[in-house]
């Protein structure tokens, strides 16, 4: 693949074994180095990932890989839907006027048995037509309340039929009792738990090393930054290929975690097979799991879409010191939020940001300075934080490959960079929303298979026990792991809409 003019030669692609031949196809020469770094094409920073962020979480660690479920507790106050609703012998429709007018009897029917004698309901127009409930009876599967209308001034009009047709919603309001001998009031309502169910994904890498490429060093060195940013080198393949081996892994892992489709029917039926004949459990990925909640397909982002969303999320939800969230994108995607952070500020006081300005040296002027900043964090009204993180799956190029319009707004580029997933990283029932699930009984194992050279003695200098006669070895690891959102509904997606 040509990149540029002042490439000297062209990157191969290649999968398995690497032998010596594969070296000398990719270093023939050795001509002076400028720099000892071999840029990884298309390489993904050492951003923070998914299994990152998870791991700055606690980790939930289960006793066996058996699948593994939570409960959810719903709230005891909720809507539900009418059925249909009756008057005098007659389903009501739209077009009916003065439903239940001067006390008359009318009846609601529900599919559950939501509510009870004395209590007044509401519909969508709650202070003007509340509705007292006299009497129940069960219809089937379905609850049939026999009504009037509450209070002096509905009593006298009585209710549009347009209030009372199937599909709207009722909820419970309070039950006024007599003054005296009254004999009942209305009865407790409960929400059982919703319980979840998800089960782990196992995955596994492996690659052979020939006997003569144990000890093989490379023209130069590969170097990359650890974890505390200190420079390291590998001089030899082998080296090389232990470190591209875990970070291959580790993206895999990510993808899982994030990507990954559960192989599970509702019944527990396993759709794919392995190598070995035998079903693959798969568990459900994060995004999968945040489907069935809130996702919106914009056209152009701006700051009151996002205010919105974020507001759907805490409003009657979150405590006002519990409104945290992360926003996960791709580097253009930050740069929308950046925009539309920015315009929203600029309708505020004038920025003194000291910060944003500094004094450079230039031969253009005798007085440069430097300007630039950018929003990664902003409060939203009514106290709701959001800290924004880029992720550079959604900037991969090689996994996305739907690109971008260029229209004024978007600005070309990967969809997919412009994608943002908003996550709620407090706490449900006082465990994180999110989290990594891993079991005590399956860890991650990396095993090697011995030949006449094995990790520990390359040399192969000193006698030993070897499982296969073949000059080399092989390397294993397999990880097993799932993740958990306990509550999807705290979590929303932001989706360009040329990827619906």
């Amino acid at each position: 693949m040509k990149l540029s003019n002042l490439q000297t030669t062209n990157s191969k692609s290649w999968g398995g074994m690497t032998t010596k031949n594969h070296l000398a196809n990719i270093w023939k020469v050795a001509p002076q180095v400028a720099t000892s770094m071999i840029g990884k094409m298309l390489a993904q920073s050492y951003g923070t990932s998914l299994d990152t962020m998870l791991s700055e979480l606690p980790v939930k660690t289960l006793e066996s890989d058996d699948d593994f479920t939570w409960k959810l507790m719903g709230h005891s106050d909720t809507n539900v839907a009418l059925v249909e609703a009756r008057f005098q012998g007659s389903t009501v429709t739209a077009t009916d006027v003065n439903v239940g007018q001067g006390g008359a009897d009318f009846e609601l029917v529900f599919s559950t048995r939501r509510f009870s004698e004395t209590e007044l309901i509401v519909g969508e127009k709650n202070e003007q037509y509340p509705i007292q409930i006299q009497e129940e009876y069960q219809e089937g599967t379905n609850t049939v309340y026999r009504c009037t209308v509450w209070g002096s001034a509905a009593n006298l009009t009585g209710i549009p039929g347009e209030e009372l047709v199937s599909g709207k919603l009722f909820s419970s309001e309070y039950a006024p009792v007599e003054e005296s001998f009254s004999i009942r009031g209305s009865e407790l309502n409960f929400t059982s738990p919703s319980t979840f169910r998800n089960t782990f994904t196992r995955i596994r890498k492996q690659y052979t090393v020939p006997g003569n490429m144990v000890n093989r060093k490379v023209v130069g060195s590969f170097e990359f930054l650890d974890k505390n940013g200190t420079k390291q080198s590998m001089t030899t393949w082998l080296q090389y290929q232990a470190f591209e081996f875990e970070q291959q892994i580790m993206q895999d892992k990510n993808r899982a975690m994030y990507f990954g489709r559960t192989t599970l029917d509702v019944e527990g039926n396993i759709s794919n097979d392995g190598k070995s004949g035998q079903g693959i459990r798969a568990g459900y990925g994060l995004r999968e799991q945040m489907e069935v909640s809130n996702t919106h397909f914009y056209t152009k982002f701006t700051y009151d879409l996002i205010t919105n969303i974020l507001t759907e999320l805490a409003e009657g939800k979150l405590g006002m010191d519990e409104r945290k969230f992360v926003l996960r994108t791709g580097e253009r995607g930050a740069t929308l939020v950046h925009k539309a952070v920015r315009q929203e500020a600029s309708g505020w006081s004038p920025l003194f940001d000291e910060d944003a300005q500094k004094k450079v040296s230039s031969k253009l002027h005798p007085n440069s300075r430097q300007y630039g900043f950018q929003y990664t964090e902003f409060i939203a009204p009514n106290n709701i934080y959001v800290r924004v993180e880029v992720d550079p799956m959604y900037s991969d190029p090689i996994r996305n490959k739907i690109q971008a319009p260029n229209n004024g707004h978007f600005f070309g580029g990967l969809a997919e960079a412009y994608r943002m997933d908003i996550f709620d990283i407090g706490t449900a029932d006082g465990e994180p929303n999110m989290q990594k699930v891993i079991s005590s009984a399956d860890p991650e194992i990396t095993g090697y298979i011995n030949g006449m050279r094995d990790p520990y003695s390359p040399s192969g200098a000193q006698p030993k026990q070897i499982v296969t006669s073949v000059d080399g070895f092989e390397v294993h690891k397999m990880c097993t792991f799932a993740v958990m959102l306990r509550d999807p509904s705290r979590t929303a997606s932001l989706i360009p809409s040329i990827l619906a």
